[in-house]
């Protein structure tokens, strides 16, 4: 495990979705960890549980309460560092907001790079962590989390290892099976999620996040706000540890 861990995310709840037990297993054996969150997530649900497309959905209210579950979270998965990059959400893909000039898709990879890797040259981390090419499950703004990475990477001085969370193609068949058998429905991210993976052989660090469960569900819970989250809540601790107890990442191509 690297003495110092740097993740870069695209929306407040990824953190520990997608790397709640590696960034708890690191803050447990003494490491700093630092979080960069790329978007403000202001596409969420409003407070109160409003979604998008709604009247009465406010995106700046909808972004403030997703900073104040970001911290919350960050806390109790140990996180010492948060940084906020502040652009917009962009949305699910296919999205109209996908093509706003605000949305952090449509900024220069180039520009956000450079932020990224005058920050991982002041920090010095030893393992830097985001998303595999595919965003996962094919988000525009995961997607570009992993491209803006890359090339910060390649702008930097600092040579960390760099490692990309993913999932086996059997990981993303379990997912889809859980949602669709305990709710009767499939949301759109899973959906996207079956057309990507990543090949076992190609995992070159598995997480086992059994013994962190508890604190990856305080941590969700701090984004309750949130509707897609209440699925995980709702899991008894066997169905959790199946979809949440394992966390895979790959070696990062720069």
């Amino acid at each position: 495990m690297a003495s110092s861990l740097l993740c870069v995310h695209a929306h407040p709840d990824d953190e520990v979705l997608f790397t709640g037990g590696l960034l708890a297993r690191a803050s447990d054996q003494g490491h700093h960890t630092t979080l960069v969150t790329c978007t403000d997530g202001r596409w969420g649900y409003s407070p109160g549980y409003v979604e998008v497309g709604h009247d009465d959905h406010d995106p700046d209210a909808t972004a403030a309460q997703r900073t104040e579950d970001l911290h919350a979270s960050a806390a109790i998965l140990g996180v010492r560092d948060v940084i906020q990059l502040g652009h917009f959400d962009s949305g699910m893909r296919g999205w109209e907001v996908n093509t706003w000039p605000e949305a952090f898709v449509q900024q220069s990879t180039e520009r956000v790079a450079s932020d990224l890797a005058a920050l991982i040259d002041e920090r010095q981390p030893d393992l830097v962590v985001t998303y595999d090419r595919f965003g996962v499950y094919g988000h525009p703004d995961h997607v570009k989390a992993h491209q803006v990475t890359v090339a910060a990477l390649q702008m930097t001085t600092t040579r960390p290892k760099f490692l990309v969370v993913t999932v086996t193609p059997q990981n993303a068949a379990r997912m889809m099976s859980s949602f669709s058998h305990d709710t009767g429905f499939l949301p759109q991210w899973l959906i996207d999620m079956g057309e990507f993976g990543t090949p076992e052989e190609a995992i070159v660090e598995v997480i086992d996040a059994r013994p962190w469960l508890s604190v990856k569900r305080a941590a969700i819970k701090a984004h309750e706000s949130q509707v897609d989250n209440h699925f995980f809540l709702g899991l008894d601790d066997a169905q959790f540890a199946s979809l949440l107890g394992t966390e895979r990442y790959a070696l990062g191509e720069v």
